[in-house]
């Protein structure tokens, strides 16, 4: 009997060791639909000269699933923007025998009715580039984005050592704008 109790008790006293084993990355709020189509990563963005990277997933909607392009329509990957060219690609995820891989469309020119329009409005300005200014409204998901985006700024400035970001030599260096 005191064999079955230990195991019970030590189950209830520590509640927190079933969830020990889940990263924070994986959490409920790391994913976020922004419309009928689309869910984005918010934790995990790249930012690098005036070049924005996402993690998305693509849901086809009931109207999308006709013939043989209904695979095509949903699909995992990462959306690239370049905010100086105002050119973005899709890298769509593969998965093969040997492993997943990424396969990347070309860049293309970023028009109204490509996902790439609304994530360049929103987040452009981040990157650095000319012209961009944030936008006066933010939905939820755009506001959870910038801040995970300036507290990762943050978290890598302070790991820089002993560079100070602030110096005239090292503020336009690019370790320094992150």
């Amino acid at each position: 009997m005191k064999r079955l109790l230990l195991p019970l008790l030590a189950t209830l006293a520590l509640p927190n060791v079933v969830n020990a084993g889940i990263p924070e990355s994986q959490s409920p709020n790391k994913w976020v639909r922004i419309n009928k189509n689309w869910t984005i990563d918010t934790n995990d963005v790249e930012i690098k000269s005036g070049k924005l990277r996402f993690y998305m997933e693509r849901n086809a909607t009931k109207d999308e699933f006709e013939g043989q392009t209904q695979y095509i329509m949903s699909y995992v990957g990462k959306v690239r923007l370049n905010c100086d060219k105002f050119t973005s690609k899709i890298q769509v995820k593969m998965n093969s025998a040997l492993g997943g891989y990424y396969a990347a469309a070309n860049w293309q020119s970023i028009t109204p009715d490509h996902i790439g329009y609304q994530l360049a409005n929103y987040f452009c300005y981040l990157s650095g580039s000319e012209g961009y200014t944030r936008e006066s409204y933010e939905p939820a998901w755009v506001t959870q984005i910038t801040n995970n985006v300036e507290a990762n700024k943050i978290e890598r400035k302070k790991n820089l050592g002993n560079i100070n970001c602030d110096s005239p030599v090292w503020k336009n260096k690019p370790r320094c704008n992150l």
